[in-house]
């Protein structure tokens, strides 16, 4: 055997599968998804026969099995048969020792694979009705052994028809049946395998292959020895006479080498075949036949030719020594002059003897699994026999007794309370059955039942599960996931074994039941309709018997998938055991199924689904799956299709089709990735439409129509299977995915489709084709319109293409049948096989065009497509969460470099302002505009670099480009905005310092006469030697009649005389006694109060109070505040002083706005109102326009700025008076001006300091609108206080800002370790900075050498001007000569006392004062950019900006009690959720509709503002604090809005601050 075991080795490296043999080839590499297909011609590299041999067969294409290699194939094809080409073959031996056998090459690849694939591979060689091998070789470390294959059959599922006319299903490997043998015995001329095919097969097939195959004239090298087999299987139809199943074993080579499997023949046949060389008849081959002769079983000598003479004394040897053979048979054949159809006739003529009376039973009908044990005690290896394996039976044995024991429904109950579940939370979203309960009532009613059900889950978790199959079944997630893959195998196996023995009878007595249902209208015509009717109800109770003893792999998953799912729902913990998604996930990549929806409960179990991919995300990566679903009627093929497509195993038999929506995954190759950028398909299966366990049931339609939009929403690609060509069943599924299509293009996700028409006859005449497609498309078109009428779409969809992309030469397709001839004995059609090829083809071409979705993106689309199914209006309740997700990122993307951006703009604004400050205002009228350009260009690159971010992201997130075009016209509004800023910013200081001419030269003038006086004065009191003190008071008395001479400035306006005078002359108010009187009243209530407004009549009844009718009006106020305090800002930063006609202005301009305010007609302002609210928002901005008088004042009087100058002045003097060095004296100039400007400076720094560092803060407060939203509710929920909800209740945005305001401020006023706030620490490192920044910029200015302060002094000025507005001229006119080193000693010096003086002066309410308005406006900039309202339950829109997405939506909607909405008749509040609302059909009427009646499903159409709001009937979990809120301030409440107490929902008064807090800091991520 040693040459045996080289032999193998030869083979397999030929073959080059080293690297896999043996056992190494596993199912998930042999599966792997390729776009290569692999050809007959590129055979000659032997490397590929191995795949094209398991490409070929994994599609159930039995051609694959045999192939030729074209020796002259390098010649033209006339060359190759020339008469030269011919005489060199017929002269030469042409050397095929390079060459495989097709046979040896089926044997090598099947031992390379490991038991799973083994599996597979022979369920498709028994599809493809080929001999499947039965006992192979087995290496043994150097030697070559047997192994018998009993664990690679035992998935191996027939069906056939018995006598008595019933269908019969078995699981092969267990199922006896009389063994016909076939062997050969020396070298006979005829073919043993081509004869014993056409005994099996009437329809002449080749199930063995023989040496007319091709490539069966290959000298086999590793086959011989093989023993393969197949099963004969009766159909009624047959002309066969065999009236049961037989198992036909064939042993390849010569049985004289063969002697071990000849025996294990001989001990297990009940007649062998023994086909016989008689003229070449070896004396060793005696020892043979009396194996045979002595075996129980019947035996058959088919003779090649006459007997020669040995041949003769033997047989009458061995007769004589064995002439007793009782019921034993012996025939003999002679094959002389005789087709292969007259042997098979011959042999199957003895075989039908051998089955009659006594003969039958002289062997007993084996299974393989009984024909194991034999070859165990003959010491073959046996594959089932491993460790893993034996393990795995002994568990599974145990298991399925508990469920033999007790039944299905006693061990496996959670997924019978299941159902119960699913109707609950279809009917929570439905609200079908509420009656007059109101709606949270009902919803929390059915909450609490099914709280209930999980607790009777846990009930039988406690104390039912002691010894059980799910205890068995569940302790198999501790084992090694090679045990568990034998395991969950074994399960599939033999649970399919139970479902036929439990579903055959049942199906019996249904034929039974509805034949005579069927034939009682002619044979019992006196029968009444109430016996019909019972007739009916017995098929209907057996229908369900079917559905109810169904048991598969599936059914143990779904109970774990219950416990799961009622552990999360109880909130138990389950410590002890390992996490049952993560191995659900680890199953999911081996290739097993996992169910979506559980088919006996119609429902999706999405936090167990959830888990499951979010396990699977976790172990793989978050990788991209292109989701391709099937959709057809019962029946029709979809299962077998993917299994061929794919080589999958989808159930497709076991006495039960598909039932529910099952998804398995299959991986790519690595080239296939890189082009269509996917990882994984996700094949989804789905259970047939027109199911009749359904037919009865009152929502059968609602299931199809439920099933089709959900595997049409979930899958990229959706293949449409039709059956048959019976156009009401091509209608029925054409109408339902029609409508699938529809609804999902409505809520903009966009799949598309490929029409797999099967069993159509002739699918190769092109005309037929064509005229088919037409017709179809025709269907289409027409179904098209009827779908779209009833959606309510007419005018969108006129026909298919306008629901679809879709091209009929390319998405339908016509496939055969897929038998060749009638089953169970026809091979599949070879050409289905090819045109299945031709599809898979085209699912490609489409994952190349698709936009694949991750893990994570599928799993949040399941979640919202069932989310809305559950609703059943899809179209109105579809919520795409990962497209939500994927937009509010790309907002928190755009708001990170927004404000990038808008903080570099705030940078180059103040830049721009202290570089033009040293500008005459000749200069910046010559060189302004070059200045502003330069300042212009670098906020155009920042804008190139904002847009670069931006495509960046795009490029990155691919689908957030459908929002691309809207994001950049934002950008582009944002640019516009910040550059318009800019200009007026330049502007403003162009126009200030131009106006400013005329008093900077009398400024200059005086400020110069002044130093000039005290200059002198400084030389007459250098000899006196003063000290300071006295010295000070010779400066000031000096000082007073110098400023004396100085002109004072003009006569200000006293700015309240002048509000007064204004409003009392204003002609725009004709009633003065109400000027007077509001005058006199309290002027800071500049907020509208109930008597400044009339409200329409019928708002009242709806609702009581008015506060946020008010709080709209007074929104609307804010604005003309804010709007009229910017102008005054303007004016302020132009240097502007306040003017009568600005007043005038102001007043009239806000009287005007005031009463050109519309709020919907709701409300109107009295004239009153508008006077009063005019008057005292004009009062409130008097203190404004008091500070820019005054700022005015202080620029523009040249009494007040030379007073302002005195301390400066008396430094200089002090300084001239002292004979100190002119360094020592330049240097202290020259500080104290630094030191001026730098305390300028700090506020806007600080500024900017502050806004980084809350722009970059790990907190996420600031991060989105509605993270700080969430951030205030919990806020003010933690003071456990109504009072703190009052403001909020009543104006939302303005807490916000008050909100945002107060958190900057504690932002900045909080303290760290060394006690500093953080303010303090912003403010010590910018007067670091700016001082670090000086202090270099003069060391590099004073190197050795000597100069003046005149050219000195511009040189430091022109490197600083950008962060310091100091002054060109300081008032200083030496000449002197400096001492450059001199001067940098004494300088730094000063400079290092002023730093420390600044940071120990430090004032944080002083800076906080100076900084805070331009932190505010910063961050509420974005995060309050829109200001919008629940029309119902005036909840905050979430999004940034208006407008964008096209819609407004909010995860926190809440009761409408909350905004004061009330019970029309009771006057309690209301406890409708906006979310809840929209499930039910009822209406609703409110202040915007005037009192008229709408239905919540068509709310968009009150108004354009309604029509904005997207709310979808899903509850949201976010909405649980307004619950909490409801329940927790009930009276506070109702006493707020004058109403009454409302009756809380149980459900509500059970939530939890704790509960309510952790979901909405989940929803908004913080």
């Amino acid at each position: 055997m040693a040459n045996a075991f080289d032999k193998h080795q030869q083979v397999v490296e030929h073959l080059q599968l080293q690297d896999y043999y043996p056992k190494k080839l596993t199912r998930e590499e042999a599966l792997v998804v390729s776009k290569s297909v692999i050809t007959p011609d590129e055979l000659s590299d032997p490397g590929k026969i191995p795949w094209y041999i398991l490409q070929n067969l994994l599609m159930c294409k039995y051609e694959g099995r045999c192939y030729t290699l074209d020796q002259n194939q390098s010649l033209s094809s006339a060359a190759a048969f020339s008469m030269s080409s011919f005489l060199q073959d017929y002269s030469e031996d042409v050397d095929h020792c390079d060459e495989v056998s097709p046979l040896d090459a089926l044997v090598a690849t099947f031992l390379c694979c490991d038991d799973f694939l083994r599996q597979t591979l022979i369920e498709k060689l028994s599809t493809c009705q080929l001999a499947i091998p039965l006992l192979v070789p087995f290496k043994d470390v150097t030697d070559i052994q047997w192994e018998m294959i009993v664990w690679g059959i035992s998935t191996i599922r027939k069906k056939w028809k018995i006598s008595s006319g019933f269908s019969c299903e078995k699981f092969m490997s267990a199922h006896g049946c009389p063994i016909v043998s076939a062997l050969r015995i020396g070298r006979p001329q005829i073919s043993k395998s081509k004869i014993i095919n056409c005994v099996i097969n009437e329809q002449r097939h080749d199930i063995f292959f023989h040496s007319e195959c091709k490539g069966g004239h290959l000298q086999r090298k590793i086959s011989d020895g093989l023993l393969e087999m197949t099963w004969y299987l009766p159909n009624q139809k047959s002309t066969h006479a065999f009236s049961e199943a037989h198992t036909f074993i064939n042993l390849r080579g010569n049985s004289s080498d063969s002697r071990s499997q000849t025996q294990f023949l001989s001990k297990i046949s009940l007649v062998t075949i023994a086909f016989v060389s008689s003229g070449d008849f070896k004396e060793h081959d005696a020892e043979l036949l009396e194996i045979l002769y002595r075996q129980k079983g019947h035996v058959i000598f088919v003779l090649d030719g006459n007997p020669g003479e040995t041949f003769k004394e033997l047989i009458l040897k061995i007769e004589k020594s064995f002439n007793t053979r009782g019921t034993k048979q012996i025939a003999y054949v002679n094959a002389s002059k005789k087709n292969q159809f007259k042997i098979s006739e011959d042999i199957l003529r003895f075989i039908h003897l051998g089955f009659e009376g006594v003969n039958r039973n002289v062997v007993p009908n084996r299974s393989i699994e009984l024909c194991s044990e034999v070859a165990r005690k003959m010491n073959f290896h046996v594959d089932e026999d491993l460790p893993e394996c034996f393990e795995a039976r002994q568990n599974v044995n145990m298991l399925m007794k508990h469920v033999h024991l007790n039944g299905k429904g006693h061990e496996l109950p959670l997924q019978l309370i299941a159902v119960s579940i699913g109707e609950n939370i279809k009917e929570q979203h439905r609200l079908l059955r509420k009656g007059n309960m109101q709606i949270e009532d009902y919803v929390d009613k059915i909450k609490t039942e099914i709280i209930d059900l999980r607790q009777k889950q846990l009930h039988i978790n406690k104390h039912q599960r002691n010894k059980c199959a799910y205890k068995l079944f569940r302790a198999s997630f501790k084992n090694s996931l090679i045990k568990r893959k034998y395991f969950y195998a074994l399960i599939k196996v033999m649970t399919d074994r139970y479902s036929i023995d439990k579903l055959q009878p049942i199906r019996r007595q249904y034929i039974d039941k509805w034949n005579r249902l069927c034939d009682a209208p002619k044979n019992e015509p006196e029968r009444t309709k109430e016996s019909l009717k019972s007739m009916k109800d017995q098929l209907d109770d057996l229908e369900q018997k079917l559905s109810r003893e169904s048991l598969g792999l599936e059914h143990f998953f779904r109970e774990i998938c219950q416990n799961y799912e009622m552990v999360s729902d109880l909130k138990l913990q389950e410590v002890d055991d390992p996490d049952l998604a993560v191995i659900a996930a680890e199953m999911l990549l081996q290739g097993y199924p996992i169910e979506l929806m559980d088919g006996d409960a119609s429902h999706v179990p999405l936090t167990w689904i959830g888990a499951v991919f979010k396990s699977l995300q976790y172990q793989v990566g978050n990788k991209h799956l292109f989701v391709l679903s099937v959709l057809g009627i019962q029946s029709s093929g979809k299962s077998t299709m993917l299994n061929t497509m794919f080589g999958l195993q989808f159930a497709v038999s076991a006495g039960r089709c598909t039932k529910g929506i099952f998804a398995q995954m299959m991986p790519l190759d690595s080239g296939l990735k890189e082009e269509t950028k996917c990882d994984y398909i996700l094949v989804v299966d789905t259970e047939g439409l027109r199911s009749p366990e359904f037919v009865n049931i009152q929502h059968s339609y609602s299931r199809d129509n439920e099933i089709a939009t959900f595997v049409v929403g979930l899958g990229d690609l959706t293949l449409i299977n039709i059956m048959g060509e019976n156009p009401t069943d091509m209608q029925d599924t054409l109408q339902i995915a029609v409508h699938a299509f529809i609804k999902m293009e409505n809520v903009n996700v966009n799949p598309s489709c490929i029409f797999v028409h099967q069993n159509v006859t002739d699918v190769a005449a092109s005309d037929l084709n064509t005229t088919q497609k037409r017709s179809m498309r025709e269907m289409l078109d027409k179904i098209t319109k009827i779908a779209a009428a009833e959606e309510h779409c007419s005018e969108k969809y006129r026909s298919f293409s306008d629901v679809i992309r879709f091209e009929e030469n390319k998405d339908i397709v016509y496939v055969p049948n897929m038998w060749q001839g009638d089953p169970p004995m026809a091979p599949p059609n070879p050409g289905y096989s090819e045109i299945i090829l031709q599809t898979k083809k085209r699912v490609i071409e489409s994952m190349r065009n698709s936009k694949p979705r991750s893990i994570d993106g599928f799993a949040i689309m399941l979640t919202d497509l069932w989310n809305a199914i559950l609703c059943q209006n899809v179209v109105f309740s579809f919520k795409n969460s990962f497209e939500i997700q994927a937009f509010n990122a790309l907002n928190t993307e755009y708001v990170k470099h927004s404000r990038t951006f808008r903080r570099n703009a705030m940078i180059y604004s103040y830049q721009l302002r202290n570089e033009c400050k040293q500008l005459t205002a000749v200069e910046i009228a010559n060189n302004g505009k070059d200045i502003f350009d330069r300042y212009l260009t670098k906020l155009q690159q920042d804008i190139g670099t904002f847009k670069s971010s931006m495509n960046s992201y795009f490029d990155k997130e691919t689908i957030a480009c459908q929002w691309k075009a809207q994001m950049e016209l934002q950008l582009d509004d944002l640019c516009k905005e910040i550059k318009k800023e800019l200009n007026e910013g330049f502007t403003s200081v162009k126009n200030k310092i131009i106006g400013r001419a005329e008093i900077d030269a009398r400024i200059n003038m005086h400020e110069e006469e002044v130093f000039q006086k005290a200059k002198q004065l400084a030389e007459d009191h250098r000899i006196k030697l003063l000290s300071d003190e006295n010295l000070e008071c010779e400066f000031t008395e000096n000082w007073n009649k110098w400023i004396s001479t100085i002109p004072g400035g003009e006569d200000y306006i006293n700015v309240e005389e002048s509000f007064e005078r204004i409003v009392v002359e204003s002609s725009l108010i004709s009633d003065r006694d109400e000027v007077a009187r509001v005058l006199l009243s309290d002027l800071s209530q500049i907020d509208v109060q109930e008597q400044d407004v009339l409200f329409d009549e019928r708002l009242l009844k709806l609702r009581l109070d008015n506060r946020s009718y008010l709080a709209e009006a007074n929104s609307s106020l804010h604005g003309i505040r804010e709007k009229y305090m910017k102008e005054i800002r303007v004016h302020k930063s132009e240097g502007s002083n306040y003017t009568k006609q600005l007043g005038i202005y102001l007043f009239s301009s806000i009287l005007s706005e005031i009463g050109e305010v519309k709020l919907n007609d709701k409300i109107h302002f009295t004239l009153k109102g508008k006077i009063r609210l005019a008057i005292c928002n004009f009062k409130w901005l008097v203190s404004v326009l008091r500070e820019m008088q005054e700022q005015y004042r202080g620029e523009h009087d040249l009494k007040i700025y030379m007073t302002l100058q005195k301390d400066r002045l008396w430094h200089m003097f002090r300084d001239e008076c002292r004979e100190i060095q002119i360094s020592v004296k330049m240097a202290s100039v020259i500080s104290r001006e630094i030191k001026s400007a730098v305390v300028v400076s700090l506020p806007n720094k600080c500024a900017i300091g502050v806004i980084d560092h809350l722009r970059n803060s790990p907190s996420k407060l600031f991060t989105n609108k509605m993270s700080v939203h969430a951030y205030l509710l919990i806020a003010m929920a933690e003071k456990h206080n109504f009072k703190s909800f009052v403001h909020y209740l009543s104006d939302p945005i303005r807490s916000i800002e008050y909100f945002i305001h107060r958190n900057i401020e504690t932002f900045c006023f909080r303290t760290n370790i060394a006690g500093k706030t953080l303010l303090q620490e912003i403010y010590s490192q910018n007067v670091r900075k700016i001082f670090m920044e000086v202090k270099q910029t003069i060391s590099a200015l004073c190197q050795k050498g000597t100069s003046t302060m005149k050219t000195w002094w511009p040189s430091l000025i022109e490197r600083i001007y950008a962060d310091l507005s100091v002054k060109r001229n300081i008032g200083v006119n030496e000449d002197g000569i400096l001492d450059l080193e001199d001067l940098k000693e004494n300088l730094l010096l000063e400079l290092k006392l002023i730093e420390d003086s600044i940071i120990t002066v430090y004032d944080d309410i002083s800076i906080f004062e100076k900084i805070k308005y331009d932190c505010f406006v910063f961050f509420t900039s974005d995060l309050l950019a829109c200001r919008e309202l629940c029309p119902f339950c005036k909840g905050l829109c979430d999004l940034h900006t208006n407008n964008t997405h096209g819609s407004h939506r909010t995860e926190l909607h809440r009761p409408k009690g909350v905004a004061g909405y009330v019970y029309a008749k009771s006057k309690k509040l209301s406890t409708m959720v906006c979310t809840t609302s929209m499930r039910q059909d009822n209406g609703f009427r409110n202040e915007d509709t005037f009192g008229k009646l709408y239905k919540y499903s068509d709310y968009r159409s009150v108004n354009d503002y309604y029509k904005s709001w997207k709310i979808e009937p899903l509850e949201g979990k976010a909405e649980l604090f307004w619950k909490w809120f409801m329940a927790t301030y009930n009276s506070e409440l109702a006493e707020y809005y004058n109403a009454n107490k409302t009756d809380i929902p149980r459900g509500w008064k059970r939530i939890t601050w704790e509960e309510a807090k952790r979901e909405i800091m989940k929803t908004y991520h913080l």
